[in-house]
């Protein structure tokens, strides 16, 4: 079946440098620069489609060589871009992004025309939600975008897969969420305990219950993967790997998620199966052309 993706696009400026600078510090990077596809929602809609899913995007470009680019890309991926607007009036956002000698990553987004994704333009797609398995919905676009978009996956019986990133303000209203995917880092920001150990991870999961999630899957980086449930308690033990480049790693993360769970498998598998997929993307860099393909990442857990 289809998964709808409700989400932003951008273009990653990557700049690789010694270390993340502090406040007015320059750094000197490596002495070039790399340009690539990127944006949270577009991420997310190419990993669906290289696990093997059907991946349906709802998004906005601006009308430039950034959006052309941005297509040209996601069509190339195999994502279907039927739904995605181009806006004359704004320009397609911009991620710059710094990537140090570790491999991690300080990144700041001017949205453009993602902020400019309405619910009218939802309302417009809403076939596709209805016709979806599944739901994928981020926050780099309008928070009562993403918010419309999910009452209506609920209203047609479609499984909502929420990433909270960036992380909303603590007190926002969710709506019903099937599969809520924060690292620990926005867990503990909308719990507001540190997401240090399994006592506190089943505090948080216990808050999330309350406001309306059915499943909690939280990203630890090289910690793993905590999975909760009404009926399942799950550790996913992480996949040792030398990390190049974490950018967009949690984008792979939910997009291999989502086409799992697509397919019928099993929550604990299908966030296993996520997790060998964004430890093989943090060997490469970029934060979509280190996709790994879905055989890679079976080869990947069978060998591991």
């Amino acid at each position: 079946m289809t998964i709808a993706i409700v989400g932003s696009t951008n273009i990653d400026l990557a700049i690789r440098v010694p270390h993340i600078c502090e406040k007015n510090e320059t750094v000197i990077g490596s002495g070039s620069y790399e340009i690539f596809g990127g944006g949270k929602g577009a991420n997310q809609a190419a990993a669906v489609a290289a696990a093997g899913g059907k991946a349906s995007f709802i998004s906005k470009v601006g009308v430039d060589a950034f959006g052309e680019q941005s297509m040209k890309g996601l069509i190339d991926a195999g994502v279907d871009c039927s739904h995605v607007i181009r806006d004359n009036n704004s320009a397609t956002g911009l991620a710059a992004i710094l990537v140090d000698q570790n491999g991690d990553n300080a990144i700041a987004v001017a949205p453009g025309a993602n902020e400019a994704l309405t619910i009218d333009h939802i309302n417009a797609a809403e076939s596709v939600i209805a016709d979806a398995s599944h739901l994928v919905v981020q926050l780099e676009v309008r928070f009562d975008t993403v918010r419309h978009a999910m009452k209506l996956a609920a209203k047609h019986g479609t499984a909502v897969i929420f990433n909270p990133a960036p992380a909303p303000a603590a007190n926002e209203e969710f709506g019903p969420v099937t599969y809520f995917t924060p690292n620990e880092v926005e867990a503990a920001a909308l719990a507001g305990i540190p997401a240090e150990d399994e006592n506190s991870l089943d505090k948080i999961s216990a808050i999330f219950f309350d406001r309306g999630v059915e499943n909690v899957i939280i990203t630890l980086g090289a910690r793993g993967c905590f999975v909760r449930s009404a009926k399942e308690r799950i550790f996913i033990d992480p996949y040792r790997v030398d990390a190049v480049d974490t950018t967009g790693a949690g984008d792979t993360f939910n997009g291999f998620l989502a086409a799992a769970l697509s397919r019928g498998e099993a929550l604990g598998q299908a966030a296993k199966y996520a997790c060998a997929a964004a430890a093989l993307s943090v060997t490469r860099h970029g934060a979509r052309t280190n996709l790994p393909t879905h055989d890679e990442v079976t080869d990947f857990m069978g060998r591991n």
